[in-house]
């Protein structure tokens, strides 16, 4: 079922606004470039009880309307978390590209994986970046996360994208990509190796090169009928 979403490009030539009809929305996962750093995130989630994949990276198809730019989703228990990841998006000529969370249902994914990614939204902000214009330096854009919880706001994950495999194998993985589709690539182990269940949530990916940055953040409610019940 198509989505149509209303987005910004933000590139050299200036800004311009642009409606993006997704088709097709994959979460990939297990996508690091290096196995130990992948290693080290199936550990984090068999920690709590998250089987290993059979094989890596692998890439998970959800419905299209959980993809939102919203800066609020609502979640049915405190067990989910948001994972920094950078999103492709299949023009009709082009490709664009952002950063987005893909949030997970912790306690869901002991069971399903597949399900768990179906559970929830996948945000990402309302800005895009032309794929063409950074591509000769893609492994040194930077992605990071930082959660909010208990007031506090502290940095979660950090890597460059050297850290994850690149756009070409990322559509790869999914397979024949056509226009209207959006890929997010997996993500990155978080800084202390332990999973946060927070309030809010803060993503952000960084040019060096150019010196721009896009980023986004959202709050968590809880389905409990308060709309200020957040997860703290």
């Amino acid at each position: 079922m198509a989505k149509l979403i209303h987005l910004t490009v933000e590139g050299k030539e200036g800004r311009k606004s642009i409606e993006f009809e997704l088709r097709a929305l994959f979460c990939g996962g297990y996508s690091g470039r290096d196995q130990e750093e992948v290693r080290k995130h199936i550990e984090e989630l068999r920690g709590i009880g998250v089987p290993a994949p059979e094989r890596t990276p692998v890439a998970y198809p959800v419905s299209t309307y959980l993809l939102t730019t919203d800066d609020e989703i609502e979640v049915q228990n405190e067990e989910t978390s948001g994972e920094v990841e950078y999103v492709v998006l299949v023009g009709e000529d082009k490709l664009y590209v952002t950063v987005g969370s893909d949030h997970t249902d912790r306690e869901l994914e002991k069971i399903s994986v597949p399900k768990a990614k179906q559970m929830y939204s996948k945000v990402i902000p309302g800005t895009v970046w032309p794929y063409d214009e950074v591509k000769d330096h893609w492994d040194e854009l930077v992605i990071r996360s930082y959660v909010v919880k208990g007031g506090e706001r502290k940095l979660y994950q950090a890597r460059p994208l050297e850290a994850l495999i690149d756009v070409e194998t990322l559509m790869n993985v999914v397979g024949e990509c056509g226009p209207g589709w959006m890929l997010f690539s997996g993500t990155i182990p978080t800084v202390d190796g332990d999973l946060v269940y927070a309030g809010e949530f803060e993503m952000e990916m960084y040019d060096p090169v150019l010196d721009t940055n896009i980023g986004h953040r959202y709050k968590v409610h809880l389905l409990t009928g308060r709309r200020e019940s957040g997860v703290s």
